[in-house]
């Protein structure tokens, strides 16, 4: 998680004299004499004071061992962020509305907003009162989950948030608030974060108004290519086994490792105990939740192979995977996002080959039968739309390390509820426990009559539900996995943001072409 920017929760310490927000003896304003949001909101802008432009810098020091050096640019409603510990560096930032981020491989994406036919999260925003008269502004979904920001209407600041996740309430506290060149904002901030059982505490070590320039907000460029062909080769075929998923030989410190081909992974992911069997130093140990909870760390391993292509000094995360699968495959690691982002990859099921050029090398497939799909690839993750018995899901990720044919989030079924044709009711009450990264999760058996994708509909596609409410609990769809790419060689464009789906035989067969 990144750590709150210091002033994106503005607190004010200077009174703004509004009639009937708070009540001289401290005690909580009834009910009637609250005000709105837009009100409250409005308040707190005045009495921060905050320049049109300015940049500052905080350090942010976590149980984890972590401390980063965070430097800020705001101008309006644009910002960049540049995060630095001395080991890893990533930078975020918005522009015109628009998202970007550069992740510690130094691949830089836009993270572009949904096309918008799906059926929208509908957050219910109210403003209630503590016992001690302050406001709290609570924007939360059906399930109770979202925001809360808590404001002081004696000083119109905010002196508390709250992010309510499935896995707990993370919780931020502010202070050392005081007038910095006019402008009136916490210097300091602590956060308990359950959801990764780790304690941060933020400090502003400098703060500057004035103008921030459109070169200090610009999109960099990625900082390097990550994946490296030998000179004068330009397209080389993995050294890949297709089973249950697809499996790629890598080579680390030769070892001889074999790595699933995952385009569900956002970035590069190693396991534990590869990572200790290697001697690698691991950064910034913590716990979180996918499939189930798990340890995470971070790592730098100097060199990776596979077949002719090497990879150096690569920002891998590290987690306990180490499964065997096809009766001798152990997995030690995940070829995610980061090992994909700068390629052309084609994935030929029916023929048990992955192909890969340099991204401005890749030529999109010429077959009539293709379809190119839109993907959104900022999460690190291509996210594609499809529509299950005419319900659109504009969040599904490509995932060649999906289980079946789909899997479907509670992100997707609390906004899509009964009496939706063959979601709710198509499992028969059955709970299956499936595993993912973190461990086991319970699901049940899911059958769609009609799944589109790309314009390809199939008929009758039995998949999976996530039932664990504490799994998968991120604001996406779903996946796609293994049970229905494998009817398509699969073509994947990053750098253009594509996904091509050309049927293959078993799938011109399938859809009736």
């Amino acid at each position: 998680m990144t750590a709150p920017r210091a002033g994106a929760w503005a607190l004010a310490a200077l009174l703004v004299a509004t009639p009937g927000f708070a009540r001289a003896d401290g005690a909580a304003p009834a009910a009637a004499a609250l005000p709105d949001v837009r009100t409250i909101r409005a308040a707190v802008r005045a009495a921060e004071h905050a320049p049109a432009a300015y940049r500052e810098t905080a350090v942010v020091t976590s149980s984890d061992g972590t401390s980063v050096t965070e430097r800020r640019w705001v101008r309006g409603d644009d910002e960049r962020v540049i995060d630095d510990d001395g080991t890893f560096h990533t930078e975020t930032g918005s522009r015109g509305g628009t998202r970007w981020l550069q992740n510690r491989n130094g691949q830089t994406v836009a993270d572009r907003a949904d096309p918008g036919r799906a059926v929208p999260e509908r957050v219910r925003v109210t403003v209630s009162a503590t016992p001690a008269g302050v406001f709290v502004i609570a924007m939360l979904n059906a399930k109770g989950r979202g925001r809360k920001e808590y404001v002081d209407p004696t000083t119109w600041r905010i002196v508390r948030r709250e992010r309510i996740l499935a896995n707990g309430t993370i919780v931020t506290t502010y202070d050392d608030v005081r007038d910095d060149a006019g402008r009136v904002f916490p210097h300091h901030w602590h956060i308990d974060d359950p959801v990764q059982q780790t304690t941060s505490e933020g400090r502003v070590t400098e703060y500057v108004p004035g103008a921030v320039t459109d070169a200090d907000l610009a999109q960099p460029p990625s900082r390097r290519t990550l994946v490296a062909f030998p000179d004068g080769v330009t397209s080389v075929v993995l050294p890949a086994e297709f089973d249950r998923h697809i499996y790629v030989r890598v080579t680390i410190a030769g070892r001889g490792l074999d790595f699933v081909l995952d385009t569900g992974a956002s970035g590069i992911v190693l396991d534990a105990k590869t990572a200790r069997d290697l001697g690698l130093r691991l950064y910034s140990e913590h716990s979180n939740v996918v499939a189930g909870r798990t340890k995470f760390a971070r790592a730098i391993i100097p060199e990776m192979q596979t077949g002719p292509l090497a990879m150096r000094d690569v920002a891998v995360s590290v987690v306990p995977l180490g499964w065997k699968e096809a009766g001798h495959v152990r997995v030690a690691g995940l070829l995610g996002f980061d090992f994909l982002a700068q390629l052309g990859v084609t994935i030929d099921y029916e023929n048990r080959r992955v192909t890969v050029v340099p991204s401005g090398a890749y030529a999109a497939p010429a077959d009539p039968h293709t379809s190119a799909l839109d993907a959104r690839i900022g999460r690190g993750i291509p996210l594609v739309t499809a529509s299950l018995d005419g319900a659109f899901a504009e969040r599904v990720g490509i995932d060649t390390g999906g289980i079946g044919a789909f899997l479907l989030f509670d992100y997707f079924t609390r906004r899509n509820p009964a009496p939706l044709p063959d979601i709710e009711a198509l499992a028969g009450g059955t709970e299956l426990s499936l595993a993912g990264v973190g461990g086991g999760f319970a699901a049940s058996s899911a059958l769609v009559s009609s799944f589109e994708v790309g314009g390809f509909r199939f008929r009758d596609v039995r998949g999976y539900r996530v039932v664990s409410e504490q799994s998968f609990s991120q604001d996406a769809d779903g996946v796609i996995g293994e049970g229905l790419l494998r009817y398509f060689t699969l073509g994947l464009d990053y750098a253009n943001e594509r996904v091509y789906l050309t049927p293959n035989a078993d799938g011109r067969k399938a859809l009736g072409l």
